[in-house]
């Protein structure tokens, strides 16, 4: 285990341990896991403004040998693109046993992620199979890894799209999910925009179980700006500061510094409005001083907005203003 890595995520472990032994069934605040790769699993956190640690997807883990340096991290089971991609998981539970067991050692993994099966209606497409079957198979997915007695807590996960899937999904798992047991939500991630779901969604769960701690998949920064979503989660995880790197083709080594501050700029936003202090600007409107106007005051009729790049704007203005002016050739 690397000491710096220690060093790094120390400030967290008292907090997060306090946290799962609470007697309390609801946190003030939802702890926040980055997603990372491995490879930058120790530097990932950022010194001011630490996530409670980082969440590492299976598929990432597949082909590495060597162990490498994390604090408080939880193992995802790479179910969005084994089931979005592939249509099906593409080995059985034992795989996803041992690669458990194989990396327990690393760091303080605090779960595993049961292999669910998402309900989005993408995801129904590219399976073929109802929400009721989803749910079947990730209830199934979750029992097999358990009769395999892994060596760390297994997250089990709530799936569904619509609120009332999630509750059937509740009474279906029946007494698995004990009483404070932390739970992952299924299915919210592609709902960022719209967080008024997302806070439906977890409502209904704590009006039947309030117990549970939940645990929001893929939930950005645009999410977490809500006061209701925040006060019924437990944790969450993202890996949102990462999406144009993994789009450009960038290696993402460590030695990267550009990435590794990214992050941790990431985790600066993220905390902001964890604690409810980010305001999101208003967005700038069209009006008559830059050319779009509301109050049109140009003599050839009415205006449409454009997008040009900004340097460009005022030579634009300009030559419209003339052209505004002057006289129409075709009126001639």
């Amino acid at each position: 285990m690397n000491n710096t890595a220690d060093n790094d995520n120390v400030q967290n472990r008292l907090a997060i341990a306090g946290r799962f032994c609470t007697k309390s069934q609801q946190a003030e605040k939802p702890l926040f896991f980055i997603g990372s790769s491995p490879s930058m699993a120790a530097k990932i956190i950022a010194p001011d403004y630490p996530a409670a640690g980082v969440m590492v997807s299976a598929n990432a883990l597949r082909s590495r040998k060597s162990d490498f340096a994390v604090g408080n991290w939880i193992l995802d089971s790479g179910a969005f693109t084994e089931v979005a991609r592939h249509g099906a998981y593409r080995s059985g539970s034992q795989s996803y046993y041992e690669q458990i067991c194989r990396w327990a050692a690393c760091g303080n993994l605090l779960a595993a992620v049961a292999q669910d099966w998402m309900c989005e209606p993408f995801v129904l497409q590219r399976t073929g199979l109802s929400v009721s079957k989803h749910r079947e198979l990730t209830i199934n997915r979750y029992d097999d890894l358990l009769d395999l007695n892994p060596p760390v807590r297994i997250m089990p996960v709530i799936q569904g799209y619509q609120s009332s899937e999630y509750l059937q999904h509740l009474v279906d798992y029946g007494d698995r999910l004990t009483p404070g047991a932390w739970v992952g939500v299924g299915s919210v991630c592609r709902r960022n925009g719209k967080p008024d779901e997302i806070a439906n969604i977890l409502r209904t769960i704590k009006l039947v179980r309030p117990d549970l701690k939940l645990h929001g998949f893929g939930l950005k920064a645009t999410a977490l700006e809500s006061p209701e979503v925040r006060s019924l989660l437990f944790s969450c995880d993202s890996m949102a500061w990462s999406y144009s790197l993994r789009f450009s083709g960038v290696d993402d080594s460590v030695q990267n510094r550009s990435q590794v501050d990214m992050a941790h700029k990431y985790q600066v936003g993220v905390a902001d409005r964890i604690a409810g202090a980010y305001h999101r600007p208003i967005p700038r409107t069209a009006g008559a001083g830059n050319g779009q106007g509301r109050k049109s005051k140009w003599n050839s009729g009415k205006t449409i907005a454009i997008r040009v790049p900004e340097k460009f704007a005022p030579k634009l203005l300009d030559l419209a203003r003339r052209w505004d002016t002057e006289p129409d050739p075709e009126d001639k």
